[in-house]
């Protein structure tokens, strides 16, 4: 869908889709915002009790120049000290999983070397001087990511069942190894309640989140202070000129985005036919990856998520 298209197809609706770049981080991710963000960690985590959170940088660098960057879609920390990585996820990801696994690694990792900095500036020592102590006391991380897809569970799993909470256990027992990691996931694609069969302020969210840009006005069951503060900041209409552009661009993107994944196979697959062997199918494949990632940083996508995409290295990508 094109730009011009995505513009006059938004004229027409009242409220936003809370599922772009755009809106996510408007709702979630501002500091006027700040008390929407802790009702809904609450209603999520519910055995945390959220009161205060302070954002913080969301691009975060590795060890060394080589290692990879990771960008959350928002990090904060609380008053206790744990760090919240909230997360969206519009298109399917297959190790979406490992990928939560992985960002867990970047607050580690910055909890020891702000414990090693502390340290050196309490002992008063060079960075090489006096060996560095420290008992591994880490405080909790939370990924939180809100996923429109469903992930594949065992034959057990409800298809229904949309929320789950991981945490490191033992196998025969079932015991907590420690609290400092834990992986929240909401997985909309298996939320498909209708409006009259929502029974929580859990069930309302989530339909909101799917289905706020198909609503012309606020629903009776919605008619609260909680949610019209939502319905507020979705409205179009009230959007400033520059925001308005910012919303049609994070939509414009998303679908540039998702279309050019979605053709990668077909793509290389009709290059591979052409060439007519084997290895003309592999270099079809790579052209049409190379072409992907090409036309994706030109819409100003981040190369670890066209790496991610397209199976492309970052030095390669980086290079085009």
């Amino acid at each position: 869908m094109s730009k011009k298209q995505i513009t006059e197809a938004n004229e027409e609706k009242i409220f936003a889709e809370l599922l772009c770049d755009f809106m996510f981080k408007r709702m979630f991710g501002s500091e006027e915002n700040k008390d929407v963000l802790i009702r809904f960690l609450n209603l999520i985590l519910q055995d945390v009790e959220i009161e205060h959170v302070d954002f913080i940088p969301n691009e975060n660098l590795g060890l060394t120049e080589d290692d990879r960057k990771a960008i959350f879609d928002i990090s904060c920390t609380c008053s206790d000290g744990r760090t919240l990585i909230i997360e969206m996820q519009k298109g399917y990801q297959k190790h979406f999983r490992e990928r939560a696994v992985f960002y867990t690694s970047y607050p580690i990792n910055s909890q020891g070397r702000s414990a090693r900095d502390e340290y050196i500036k309490e002992h008063q020592c060079e960075e090489d001087g006096e060996s560095f102590r420290w008992d591994y006391n880490l405080k909790p991380i939370i990924v939180v990511a809100l996923l429109n897809f469903k992930f594949d569970h065992g034959s057990n799993w409800p298809d229904d069942r949309f929320h789950s909470s991981y945490r490191l256990r033992e196998d025969c027992t079932g015991e907590v190894m420690t609290e400092v990691v834990r992986y929240v996931f909401l997985e909309l694609g298996r939320f498909k309640k209708k409006i009259e069969e929502l029974e929580s302020s859990f069930d309302k969210w989530l339909y909101l989140l799917k289905n706020m840009h198909k609503l012309k006005k606020i629903p009776e069951e919605f008619d609260t202070p909680e949610f019209r503060r939502l319905f507020i900041l979705a409205k179009i209409g009230n959007f400033t000129a520059e925001e308005m552009k910012q919303y049609i661009n994070s939509l414009t993107n998303m679908s540039d985005y998702y279309n050019i994944i979605e053709s990668t196979a077909e793509l290389a697959e009709k290059k591979g036919r052409e060439e007519g062997r084997a290895e003309g199918l592999e270099k079809g494949r790579e052209e049409a990856k190379l072409e992907d990632a090409r036309r994706l940083k030109e819409l100003g996508v981040g190369v670890d998520i066209i790496s991610q995409a397209t199976g492309l290295s970052q030095e390669t990508i980086e290079s085009l």
